[in-house]
């Protein structure tokens, strides 16, 4: 058993047990923790992994998701001492399954009411979300369906309300549903608190200890501010101007009646931050920092006596568990970065703003041939955290570049969403400017630059490949969107939901966005060397169109290779992202075969873009 994937769940109302997630034979499964004994037992044995846990408020029984390749599944549950029914988990009998009646599909959250008596899930079948509430291994009860996707954010402790999100922007941003509310009885129907063009919504949590009313936490962002807000059925939604941040926030109820714990992310960076809502309107809450070391903070839970668990990395760092007890010195806290000339921050200036760079290059001098490792989402970032596959490419002689283009989040919500639409386009635009300034300033090969990247960042690779053949002379993509229409129509709710906001609309509303937008509309001038890597039981990205792409590359005689392998869009298994790398590093040493003759650090190729000042931004 080795490093934790997640933070503890812990049980609340159990305060020596909790519920982890750890790689156990290079497979990530669930694990008992029992912290009075520190003896963790291993609960989950599925060929595929497991990657979503979570624990009963009193520490009776863990639950997790037996999921496929494909990432359906139902939800099951197992004693946290490992008694009776821990059989019928591995051979998947229904006497494991954690709520009896809910239909097999993707999950979409877990929740539940103080004491566990209750337990809500909700989960996608098809096109549809629908929502569950029922006793634990009892039969479960449909309270509601809705089109498209709703993700479960939590149940109020006293199990009368349920708080589910959808489109941040959209009529459906936060849905309450009562638990007693029966899909065929219009006095069910569900409340909603609307997003709009400048106004988006994120449900969080209900607040536990409102256990007469039920209170909401949510996180809000409005004009380039990001703040956080209340709801209760007798005040409605309520902002706080204050705290407010100019990138992305998460929040959750934390210590006294009305202390709320703020994680911001920055730059690729993490802070933490706690807030009071308690004092009176018009004061703005008082807000101290939380002492931590830089770098990234992945994931972060509470202890039932307030003890902050995170996983934690930076760059030279692997994560590793740190615990943090606000309002006392941290013991074991890592001491500051040390300097490495082989790592730096760049910001590339452009018009619109500057694009932020993590560079890792090999000891000496340049110029070396530089791969552009491609980040998805679009809406998350490379950060200042450890990446192995950064550490394999350095370690086979090629400079690594971590690039936020425009689309990232960390960056405010004007770089993450004023692009005009033009989807891929801006983002190949940034990470040719980036290029440039590499170039010239002699870190990156000209004649040796290339993609990698995996889901929307292979996507990118691909596209540029094509829109850009004369930048560069490799790209590698795994798991991609390489037909852009095609995915669309085959992806999952939640993705077409996300397609429809960056585009504007649908493939039948606006046509001419997604025919610029596809790799496939540029793949006749593709020239260089392409690897695809793809799952035959990838739902978000589906394998037929990766394959379309394939066939027109070999139609054209482009050199390239199509690669498939298990574990659908995103392997539980640590072999299976071993072997991706290793191919990778392969189909790049073909492509690049022997070195080419550097020029003198410093020389600029004709016609190239002038450097900016590298470091930090202030």
């Amino acid at each position: 058993m080795t490093q934790a994937f997640q933070s503890p769940g812990f049980a609340a109302l159990a305060a020596g047990r909790a519920v982890e997630t750890r790689l156990v034979e290079e497979r990530w499964q669930a694990v008992a923790w029992d912290l009075g004994t520190g003896l963790r037992r291993v609960v989950t044995d599925r060929p595929d992994g497991v990657h979503l846990s979570e624990i009963e408020p009193d520490g009776d029984a863990i639950w997790w998701f037996d999921a496929d390749g494909a990432g359906e599944g139902r939800w099951r549950r197992t004693p946290f001492t490992g008694a009776a029914n821990g059989a019928a988990q591995h051979d998947g009998a229904l006497h494991g399954e954690a709520l009896h009646g809910v239909p097999r599909g993707r999950a979409y959250g877990v929740a539940f009411d103080r004491t566990g008596a209750l337990a809500a899930v909700a989960v996608g079948v098809g096109d549809t979300s629908h929502c569950y509430v029922g006793p634990p291994t009892g039969r479960a009860r449909l309270i509601g369906s809705a089109p498209g996707y709703l993700g479960l954010a939590d149940l109020s402790p006293d199990g009368r309300l349920l708080a589910l999100g959808g489109r941040p922007d959209g009529d459906d941003a936060v849905v309450l549903w009562p638990a007693d509310a029966r899909p065929d009885a219009p006095a069910g129907a569900p409340l909603t608190l609307p997003g709009d063009g400048r106004l988006r919504l994120w449900p969080i949590e209900f607040n536990p200890r409102a256990l007469r009313e039920p209170e909401l936490l949510l996180v809000a962002e409005e004009d380039e501010r990001y703040t956080v807000a209340t709801w209760r059925a007798d005040e409605g939604l309520r902002r706080y101007p204050e705290p407010a941040f100019d990138a992305q926030i998460s929040a959750g109820w934390y210590g006294g009646p009305r202390g709320v714990l703020i994680q911001h992310e920055r730059a690729g960076r993490s802070r933490l931050l706690l807030a009071d809502l308690g004092p009176p309107a018009g004061q703005p809450p008082p807000v101290r920092e939380v002492r931590t070391p830089g770098g990234t903070i992945h994931d972060l839970s509470c202890a039932p006596d307030g003890t902050l668990h995170c996983v934690w990395s930076r760059e030279s760092t692997p994560p590793r568990p740190l615990v943090l007890r606000p309002g006392e010195e941290p013991a074991d806290l890592p001491g500051p970065e040390r300097e490495d000339a082989s790592r730096s921050a760049r910001w590339t200036p452009r018009p619109y703003g500057r694009i932020h760079s993590f560079v890792s290059a090999p000891a000496g001098p340049g110029p070396w041939p530089t791969l552009f490792l491609v980040h998805g989402g679009p809406a998350t970032h490379d950060r200042d955290s450890y990446d192995p596959r950064v550490n394999a490419l350095v370690g086979q002689g090629y400079a690594v570049v971590r690039s936020n283009y425009r689309g990232s989040t960390g960056y405010g919500a004007r770089w993450q969403h004023d692009y005009g639409h033009r989807v891929g386009l801006a983002q190949i635009e940034d990470l040719a400017a980036v290029r440039a300034e590499l170039v010239a300033d002699g870190t990156a090969l000209a004649e040796r630059t290339g993609l990698c990247g995996f889901s929307w960042g292979g996507y990118l690779a691909l596209l540029a490949m094509g829109a850009q053949p004369e930048l560069w002379s490799l790209g590698m993509a795994a798991q991609p969107i390489a037909d852009y229409p095609a995915a669309y129509r085959t992806t999952t709710p939640a993705l077409r939901e996300l397609d429809r906001e960056l585009f504007g609309g649908t493939p039948e509303e606006v046509p001419e966005r997604y025919r610029a937008a596809d790799p496939r509309s540029y793949v006749h001038q593709v020239r260089s060397p392409v690897l695809l890597v793809a799952s035959r039981t990838d739902e978000r990205c589906p394998p037929g169109q990766v394959a379309r792409y394939a066939a027109d590359l070999r139609r054209l005689s482009v050199p390239h290779e199509l690669l498939w392998v298990d574990g659908g869009h995103y392997s539980r298994r640590t072999a299976d992202h071993r072997s991706v790398l290793a191919a990778m590093v392969r189909f790049a040493g073909r492509a690049w075969p022997a070195p080419l003759p550097r020029a003198p650090r410093g020389d600029r190729p004709e016609g190239s873009a002038e450097s900016s000042e590298g470091g930090e931004q202030p």
